[in-house]
């Protein structure tokens, strides 16, 4: 039995790529900070992980190829997303 991740890809390590990356993790309710650890990540309600030890691994990885990239504007397409899952307009 196949199962959906829950955890998009990042086709390449373009910016675009990156973008649309964050972009779907708000989406999915699944944003979090980028110097976080996955396994860290926890639902305050329940107070259980938020991520598998799989998704944890590949979440951990995809951030640091990121970060390998692109360097701090990992910060500033993350903060985008979480502004629009706020409801802050951009300046």
């Amino acid at each position: 039995m196949q199962t959906t991740s829950r955890i998009p890809s990042l086709p390449n390590k373009s910016y675009f790529a990156m973008n649309r990356w964050f972009q779907q993790m708000q989406l999915a309710g699944l944003l979090y900070h980028p110097d976080e650890r996955a396994e860290d990540i926890v639902d305050i309600e329940t107070d259980t992980q938020v991520f598998d030890p799989a998704e944890c691994e590949l979440l951990d990885a995809l951030i640091d190829q990121m970060f390998e990239v692109h360097g701090d504007k990992v910060y500033d397409v993350c903060i985008k997303h979480v502004h629009k899952a706020m409801g802050i307009k951009p300046e």
